[in-house]
């Protein structure tokens, strides 16, 4: 296989996960097939499932390939420092996913679909919310004395989750000034204060 196959390879890749992105966006993983994504990157069904084997991999590799893979390098980095601070990780988490509002779009309408158990990514999305807290609880933060981690943890997942459903049903409205606004709530003056 030569460098321009390898190139060429990538560049399918990466559109079929483009395709994919803005199609479970809008109609959801029942709502998209491989049909749907073959055409919209110009290949056939049988050259999308070269890429992905199956309906579930691109389900599979749009959420962690695609969505999962930045979040987890910010996640490593605040694992890297001493005694880093909550707010920067979900400021950081914020400003990346203001870069990238349809996989946020995706996210959010296959996070929504997935509660039905019967539903391909159910699982996935029951065990990222648990996950996600349980590795954030393996660093070492700097927070005022007293201060229940887990709930905070959660609470700002939570509320991360809510305001970009908020974001995306307001073009035009910047997600990291509205985060700034939950963040006063989240992270209240004076207790926080040196830790924001």
């Amino acid at each position: 296989m030569t460098t321009n196959d390898l190139t060429d390879d990538t560049d399918r890749r990466h559109s079929i996960l483009e395709a994919t992105t803005l199609s479970f966006g809008r109609f959801g993983y029942y709502g998209t097939s491989i049909q749907r994504i073959a055409t919209a990157v110009g290949l056939t069904k049988a050259g999308v499932l070269h890429y992905v084997g199956s309906k579930e991999g691109l389900l599979h590799l749009a959420l962690t390939d695609e969505y999962d893979r930045a979040g987890d390098l910010i996640m490593a980095d605040m694992i890297a420092m001493d005694r880093p601070l909550i707010a920067e990780m979900w400021r950081r988490i914020v400003a990346l996913n203001s870069t990238r509002p349809d996989q946020v779009h995706m996210f959010s309408t296959l996070s929504a679909e997935a509660l039905d158990p019967k539903h391909p990514a159910h699982d996935y999305f029951a065990d990222r919310e648990r996950r996600t807290v349980a590795n954030a609880l393996n660093i070492r933060w700097s927070v005022p004395d007293g201060v229940n981690v887990a709930h905070v943890l959660e609470a700002g997942f939570a509320m991360m989750d809510g305001v970009q459903l908020r974001w995306l049903r307001s073009p035009g409205r910047d997600l990291n000034t509205m985060w700034a606004d939950c963040e006063d709530a989240l992270l209240p003056s004076p207790l926080w204060d040196g830790y924001r």
